[in-house]
């Protein structure tokens, strides 16, 4: 413990004889500097609004663009909308067609059109399919 005090005091008596050859501006620079560090620490910063890692410049600082107003975002929007309207449509084609097959097939088929209006006709095929 005493050699801790005695190397704290060497120490302190090199920086005491480094800190007397400083210009007096060098001095004043850094008590002003050493202030404005202790304010900092005393009231730590508040994030103002959220911000995405890459977007609005270096950790979304205040005074950038905000996040809307960025046109690649806009097109991102827009592309995975467009996405999925043309999947909705894709879809519904996919729909149209295995519809029209299935009509191509009643009407090109032997039976005639009144063996599929019967009302036992359902019930035929499901006894024909459970064999």
């Amino acid at each position: 413990m005493n050699d801790e005090r005695e190397i704290a005091k060497k120490i302190m008596g090199y920086l005491d004889r480094a800190a007397a050859e400083l210009k007096s501006g060098t001095t004043y620079r850094l008590q002003v500097a050493r202030r404005e560090a202790l304010a900092a620490l005393a009231e730590p910063e508040r994030a103002a609004e959220l911000a995405l890692a890459g977007v609005g410049g270096a950790g979304g600082s205040p005074g950038k663009r905000h996040i809307l107003t960025d046109a690649r975002v806009w097109i991102g929007v827009l592309l995975i909308v467009g996405g999925v309207l043309y999947f909705q449509y894709w879809q519904s084609m996919q729909q149209v067609r295995d519809i029209e097959e299935t009509d191509a097939a009643i009407l090109t088929s032997d039976l005639p059109i009144e063996a599929y209006l019967d009302r036992g006709f359902p019930a035929w095929l499901k006894r024909g399919t459970d064999n």
